[in-house]
């Protein structure tokens, strides 16, 4: 498991080369419902690091405000309105191919949440971090059957994996911010 930690670590810090000093705040959005054990990946890592928000890192997506697809373009919108310039990290499950299950997979740019059920809100996101929780059926009711019976310590995994890479990211943000500041 270390092994996991330190690769999805490294991978972070090369993914995040470009935050600096222009971005207004780190916003983390969690995306996810916990009612659908596969696609709780979001609000568990969300929950797991709420207690390292402050005034430059702000977490959107936990156990009690979930972000899903009914209400990600309202927190979007209220997020560029708030903040000028935010460098925004995505997290969330995802189907894909057999041989990416229990992948954390890291890209940049934009992003399709709801796209395994054949719903899709896509937004930019300097930084997403796609968990691969299952395979991807192509069709929208296998796909929810496939997120239904994920088993819960593959999740769990998964969320701790993430978890700590970002909490540790995260500590670096404050102390970076802080060290430019004096």
């Amino acid at each position: 498991m270390y092994n996991r930690y330190h690769k999805f670590i490294k991978e972070l810090e090369v993914g995040v080369r470009d935050l600096n000093e222009d971005y207004s705040n780190v916003i983390i959005l969690c995306i996810g419902t916990k009612k659908v054990v596969g696609d709780s990946v979001g609000p568990l890592v969300g929950e797991n690091i709420k207690y390292l928000e402050n005034e430059y890192i702000k977490i959107y997506g936990a156990l009690e405000n979930t972000i899903n697809f009914n209400n990600a373009k309202n927190i979007l919108t209220e997020i560029y309105e708030k903040f000028d310039n935010p460098y925004i990290i995505t997290i969330d499950a995802a189907l894909g191919s057999k041989e990416n299950m229990g992948q954390v997979i890291l890209n940049k740019g934009y992003i399709k949440i709801g796209k395994a059920l054949e719903k899709s809100i896509c937004f930019y996101s300097n930084l997403n971090v796609k968990c691969v929780v299952g395979k991807n059926t192509n069709s929208m009711f296998n796909n929810l059957v496939e997120l239904k019976n994920v088993d819960i310590e593959e999740i769990n995994n998964i969320v701790r994996l993430v978890s700590v890479g970002i909490e540790k990211f995260l500590t670096n943000c404050i102390r970076n911010k802080i060290m430019a500041k004096l």
